[in-house]
C-alpha cells in the first residue's frame, strides 16, 4: 500500500471520528432551539379596556408560535424588496400613511431593565374618507434578521383622524433572550392583503433598540425557583404619582413562588 492511500485513510478516519465527536454536540444544539412565542390584544385607543380587563384579554389569548428566533444574519429595510417578495402591486403604497408610533414598556419583574410587556400606539392616515387596514409586526434581535412576534386586528381608519389611533399589546412568552429589540410595522390592506408600507427604527427611533426578554426570562428566581406574576404592569412612560412609585416595593414584598417548581 502506498504511502498516498495510507495517509488518504487515516484522513478519512480522522474526519469520521471527529464528525462523531461533534454529531452530540450538534444534536444538542438543535434540540436547545426554542421556538419563540407570544401573545398579543389589540385595541382602539379611544375605546382602550381597563387595566384589569386588559389583563384578563392577555392571558385568555392563545399563544402563537413562530420559528425559533434569528439572531444572525442580515436584515432586509427597503419597502420595494418586500413588495417584489409579495409580488403586489405598487398602486396603493402612497395612500397610506402611518403618522406617528409611540411604545410604552409595560412590566419588568426582575427590575433588571428588560421587559417582557410591552405595547405599541399607531396613527395610520389615508387619502380616502376611510380604509381597513391591519397590521404584522417584526422583531430584530440587536441587528439580526426580522421576526413576525404578532399581528393585530384589523381597524378602520377615517382620512387624517388622530382618534383611530390603535394599540397592540404584546407579552413575549418565550424563546426571546436579553437584548435590545428593534421593531418594524408592516401595513396591509384588510380587503385584498395587499402589503402598503413599513415602518420601522429608521422612520422612529422609538422603535429602536427597546430592552425586551420573554417571560420567563423576566422572572424572579431564588434558590432554583422560578417565580412569575403577570398580574401587575409597570408603565415607564408618561409621570408618575406618589403611590405608582411605591409599586416595586409592593411587588418584592408581595411576589409569590411556586417553591420547588421551575416553570
Amino acid at each position: 500500500m502506498s504511502l498516498f492511500t495510507t495517509q488518504h485513510i487515516s484522513q478519512k478516519i480522522s474526519v469520521f471520528i471527529i464528525t462523531l465527536l461533534l454529531l452530540p454536540v450538534t444534536l444538542s444544539a438543535a434540540e436547545n432551539e426554542v421556538s419563540a412565542s407570544s401573545r398579543s390584544i389589540s385595541y382602539a385607543l379611544s375605546s382602550e379596556p381597563a387595566l384589569a380587563e386588559k389583563q384578563a384579554q392577555l392571558r385568555q389569548t392563545e399563544v402563537k408560535s413562530f420559528p425559533a428566533l434569528q439572531k444572525q444574519g442580515f436584515r432586509n429595510e427597503t419597502g420595494s424588496a418586500e413588495k417584489f417578495l409579495t409580488n403586489v402591486s405598487f398602486s396603493a403604497s402612497g395612500d397610506f400613511t402611518i403618522y406617528s408610533v409611540s411604545t410604552d414598556l409595560l412590566a419588568d419583574l426582575d427590575f433588571d431593565g428588560f421587559y417582557h410587556q410591552f405595547s405599541l400606539s399607531i396613527d395610520v392616515d389615508t387619502i380616502y374618507s376611510s380604509g381597513a387596514i391591519y397590521t404584522r409586526l417584526y422583531l430584530s434581535y440587536e441587528g439580526g434578521p426580522w421576526n413576525e412576534y404578532a399581528s393585530s386586528d384589523t381597524y378602520i381608519i377615517n382620512g387624517d383622524s388622530s382618534l383611530d389611533t390603535f394599540v397592540i399589546e404584546t407579552e413575549l412568552t418565550e424563546g426571546y433572550p436579553a437584548g435590545y429589540y428593534d421593531i418594524r410595522i408592516a401595513l396591509y390592506d384588510a380587503g385584498t392583503d395587499e402589503w402598503l408600507l413599513s415602518y420601522g427604527p429608521y422612520e422612529n427611533s422609538s422603535l429602536s433598540a427597546l430592552p425586551l426578554e420573554d417571560n420567563y426570562n423576566d422572572g424572579l428566581t431564588v434558590g432554583g425557583t422560578h417565580g412569575i406574576e403577570t398580574d401587575i404592569i409597570i408603565t415607564s412612560a408618561g409621570s408618575m404619582s406618589g403611590w405608582l412609585l411605591a409599586i416595586p416595593g409592593l411587588l418584592v414584598a408581595g411576589r409569590r413562588f411556586n417553591s420547588g417548581n421551575l416553570n
